[in-house]
């Protein structure tokens, strides 16, 4: 994947801020794959998250710094994570499959970006209702027809989905430097692409406030300087 230009980076972020998390993910990428909103968030999730980690790698190369607070002892530790952590290959999930359990057969498809788009992860029956998106049928009924799903169904559907799509929950090893404690910590790749993107796009506009307070140039002027001659400018007005 091409690095994005600044231009492209500022219609991402422009395109996600002011939303919450899953709209962000979705949006981000859809520019960093090329797609519509509708296209990215079609993907099931862990094609989506891999996109954007090819996008971190393409446009901030380097580790991906975070902090994480040890279970065993609760020290607050700062890790670095390694982008080869991130892009391990994994198994498409299948396009439909099938689990059977709670007494019936249940055919399910890939969770996605829309799926999570669509049910309040605070509503009371959130698992229920984001495991009913993935159903497409029950028993050989229609879903509408096939009335509630049983607990045991719902169960086995979910797990279904997280070991057919395993990069749609990643998780990193960690051994804690205080205590020794060792664990698999969850890492929500989009949040932490969004912090980057958000940062960059943050320290873009300000570039651009300051010259074209000082110069009078209009946006797509100063994103066209490279960097280093931008670098100048700003230096040159003390900003």
């Amino acid at each position: 994947m091409r690095a994005l230009t600044e231009a492209e980076l500022l219609a991402g972020w422009e395109a996600a801020a002011g939303h919450g998390p899953a709209v962000r993910a979705v949006a981000l990428a859809a520019a960093a794959g090329g797609h519509t909103f509708a296209e990215a968030g079609a993907l099931p999730l862990g094609a989506r998250d891999a996109l954007l980690v090819e996008l971190r790698a393409a446009c901030f190369p380097g580790d991906l710094q975070c902090l994480a607070r040890c279970p065993g002892c609760g020290e607050e530790l700062d890790v670095a994570v390694p982008l080869s952590d991130l892009r391990q290959p994994a198994p498409a999930p299948p396009g439909e499959a099938t689990v059977t359990a709670g007494g019936v057969r249940v055919r399910y498809r890939p969770l996605t970006g829309l799926d999570v788009l669509a049910v309040d992860p605070a509503a009371p029956d959130a698992r229920r209702r984001l495991v009913g998106r993935c159903v497409l049928e029950v028993e050989g009924l229609p879903v509408d027809g096939g009335g509630e799903l049983p607990r045991e169904a719902v169960a086995a559907v979910a797990a279904a989905l997280a070991e057919a799509d395993p990069r749609a929950d990643l998780r990193i090893d960690l051994t804690c430097a205080v205590c020794g404690h060792g664990w698999a910590a969850p890492f929500d790749v989009p949040a932490h692409v969004w912090a980057d993107v958000d940062a960059c796009a943050r320290g873009l506009l300000a570039d651009v406030h300051a010259l074209a307070l000082a110069y009078g140039w209009p946006e797509a002027d100063i994103l066209a300087l490279g960097p280093a001659r931008r670098r100048f400018y700003l230096e040159a007005i003390g900003a």
